[in-house]
């Protein structure tokens, strides 16, 4: 029953990318306003977790509405595209593998995806995108452990990756806001040894297929995702002091949460 229920959901998931393809490259070239465009990606994303049944809770605010903000936060799952984007509203920053996924890297390529590649000149022409945007009021979502984990820690903060917030013709107005995002339990059952992480957590040397054929024909997962205090960028003027400061924050949460819903480490 599981492998029936497990082949519709993707079925749909295939039919919903077909169907906002043309929709999100007409609004890709027709809506210049960046948060009436954001709707398209929105709906997307909503109806995302909906069919692999992922519940999310928040605590915490965005930052208000036409406020400039990077979010940064832990990685767990390419599922966190969208949780995250069915709520927050700004554009993801991404490693440069991703834009080559069938449908879904041309799905984010038209969602203003900055892709960041692994050579220098990649990286350097993400960087000029990301300037470009940011002094256009784009705002964007970061993971700057650099890659997934399987949820029980958070990895160190790639200083690098906060270089360009610390600016001085752009860190004036922005504002850096991190996040946590906490598995609570998987398949409607409360998370018990590690093994039951990986039915939403994509990570290490994982295939993505096979995991989202798992996650398909489970019951889903339920995430806790805390918005802290934004920090406003001017107050920076040292990346790793930055990097360091957001991660003790993010690493602090997630600990808490683990206590309270004791879950594995």
């Amino acid at each position: 029953m599981r492998v029936l229920i497990a082949v519709f959901k993707l079925f749909l998931f295939f039919l919903l990318c077909l169907g906002t393809l043309p929709v999100v490259a007409l609004g890709y070239f027709l809506i210049p306003n960046q948060r009436l465009f954001q709707l398209i990606p929105f709906g997307f994303h909503r109806l995302a977790c909906f069919i692999f049944r992922i519940k999310i809770t928040t605590t915490g605010k965005q930052s208000p509405v036409g406020t400039q903000t990077v979010y940064v936060g832990n990685h767990l799952s390419y599922a966190d595209i969208p949780v995250l984007g069915s709520f927050l509203y700004a554009f993801f920053i991404s490693k440069g593998s991703v834009a080559g996924w069938p449908l879904l890297g041309t799905l984010a390529k038209l969602s203003h995806t900055v892709f960041i590649g692994r050579s220098r000149s990649d990286t350097q022409e993400a960087i000029k995108r990301i300037e470009k945007s940011l002094l256009n009021g784009k705002s964007f979502i970061l993971f700057p452990e650099g890659t997934s984990t399987n949820g029980a820690d958070v990895l160190p903060f790639k200083s690098s990756s906060f270089d360009i917030f610390l600016r001085e013709h752009l860190k004036e107005n922005l504002l850096i806001q991190p996040f946590t995002i906490a598995l609570i339990d998987t398949n409607n059952t409360p998370l018990r040894h590690c093994d039951d992480r990986d039915i939403y957590c994509w990570y290490g040397d994982m295939d993505f297929m096979p995991h989202i054929w798992t996650l398909a024909k489970s019951k889903g997962a339920r995430l806790h995702i805390t918005l802290h205090p934004a920090k406003a960028a001017k107050d920076y003027d040292d990346r790793k002091t930055l990097a360091h400061d957001c991660h003790t924050i993010v690493q602090k949460e997630l600990s808490a949460t683990i206590d309270k819903y004791n879950l594995p480490r």
